[in-house]
């Protein structure tokens, strides 16, 4: 499976399910399971902020779509096919782009699994079978 490293706080709100929208400054082709891994870079908190929140890889999702925000308004019959409208997304707190990852099925790891993140997509492969929040 790939593995997306994620900053916190985002990487915590995808585990929740509160952020089915992730950003990126590059499109990617790639569809399917993706590992939500939570780095500890301090890009958007300090430290000690940081230490209050897991690292490692949090949860297991689906990614289904990739698109730019500049094309939103002609992406109507795709996002209806994955059951959204343009007004979903654009009243998305999370939808900022250039390339916005669309999330689905979102399933919390019981206990995050540690490992070294990296930069892009990277391949994971858990050393145990996975526990998920029921």
């Amino acid at each position: 499976m790939l593995a997306l490293t994620i900053s916190q706080p985002f990487a915590s709100l995808i585990a929740s399910g509160e952020k089915w929208i992730e950003n990126r400054r590059w499109e990617t082709r790639y569809r399917g399971l993706l590992a939500i891994h939570a780095g500890k870079g301090t890009q958007y908190l300090d430290r000690q902020q940081l230490a209050e929140y897991p690292s490692g890889v949090l949860a297991v999702c689906n990614l289904i779509a990739c698109f730019r925000i500049a094309d939103l308004d002609r992406l109507g019959d795709r996002l209806a096919a994955v059951g959204l409208t343009i007004d979903d997304v654009r009243r998305n707190e999370h939808a900022e782009g250039p390339w916005c990852w669309l999330l689905r099925d979102v399933r919390r790891l019981r206990v995050p699994c540690p490992c070294r993140g990296a930069k892009g997509l990277w391949p994971w492969a858990p050393s145990e079978p996975l526990e998920f929040v029921a």
